[in-house]
């Protein structure tokens, strides 16, 4: 029993008059009459009274008109929401981030995300990189915010604005009296830098940038996450490279300085499992890349 020929009925019930209903759903009244004669054998009823008089319903047809018109308004909502789903309108969006990348445009883009699409539930998961990278490939999220190169050549991957990294120092050292520190004079001082596993990439972009000043950097502890790194920093327990995002927030105890030369940036970008992002990952990261534009 298909939605067209209720639609058909519930129009001759409303008009009880075939040619009028014929004219507003835009068919031949032949047509319209041969619906409602297959409905009637289809339900095994007649549905109305034709005679010199006009038309009227039957009591079968008193009794078919308001659920009818039910399942009519039943299938429009239904379809209204599948379109919705299609469009990432309604449904879950599953997003991980590093704590890194939460610390830049991501929360906004999150609340802006969240007034728009009020009908879309969003699951937050913060990971490391690798275990985003994990988490992409087994389907456990949709979207990623990590910081590439990635390991896994069936992720997709949008490049977002990378964060420069400063130097986090304890406000009383010596050093932080220097508007701008040179690596040069951080050799022999205690290092905080994040595990090599972590993010292998940046990590031996630092070494080398270490080395080409001339430093062997003097490693006291690798820690993880950054947020952590900032906390040793204000106990003093040595100093380390953060990004600039976490620099905004103040931390008593903590100062923090551009150096020279200035240090690789931290590479942010968003990742999904190809071929395709969901519909609402797509919604999502047009948001993102709004916001970036801003």
């Amino acid at each position: 029993m298909d939605i067209r020929s209720m639609a058909c009925f519930v129009a001759v019930a409303e008009e009880l008059h075939f040619h009028r209903a014929a004219g507003r759903l835009h068919l031949t009244q032949p047509s319209l009459s041969q619906r409602i004669r297959a409905l009637e054998d289809e339900i095994g009823a007649e549905l109305f009274i034709r005679d010199r008089r006009g038309v009227a319903l039957t009591p079968a047809g008193k009794a078919f008109l308001d659920p009818a018109r039910r399942a009519i308004e039943n299938a429009r909502t239904a379809r209204e929401q599948a379109l919705r789903a299609f469009r990432g309108e309604v449904g879950t969006l599953k997003l991980g981030f590093t704590v890194i990348a939460f610390y830049g445009i991501l929360p906004q883009a999150v609340q802006a995300f969240r007034r728009r699409y009020p009908d879309v539930e969003v699951e937050l998961n913060e990971m490391n990189s690798p275990s985003l990278e994990s988490a992409l490939m087994t389907g456990a999220i949709d979207l990623a915010v990590l910081h590439p190169p990635l390991a896994n050549p069936n992720l997709a991957i949008h490049d977002l604005p990378a964060e420069p990294l400063v130097l986090a120092l304890p406000a009383d050292h010596p050093l932080a009296d220097l508007e701008e520190i040179h690596l040069a004079d951080l050799a022999g001082q205690p290092l905080l830098i994040a595990p090599r596993r972590i993010g292998p990439s940046i990590y031996d972009r630092i070494i080398a940038l270490f080395h080409e000043q001339g430093v062997t950097p003097r490693i006291v502890q690798e820690v993880t996450p950054m947020t952590t790194l900032v906390g040793l920093v204000s106990a003093g327990a040595g100093m380390g490279l953060v990004t600039a995002g976490i620099s905004r927030l103040p931390r008593p105890g903590v100062a923090f300085r551009p150096t020279t030369p200035e240090p690789p940036s931290l590479p942010i970008a968003a990742s999904w499992l190809k071929p395709d992002l969901s519909a609402t990952g797509k919604r999502f990261l047009e948001i993102v890349v709004a916001l970036d534009r801003d």
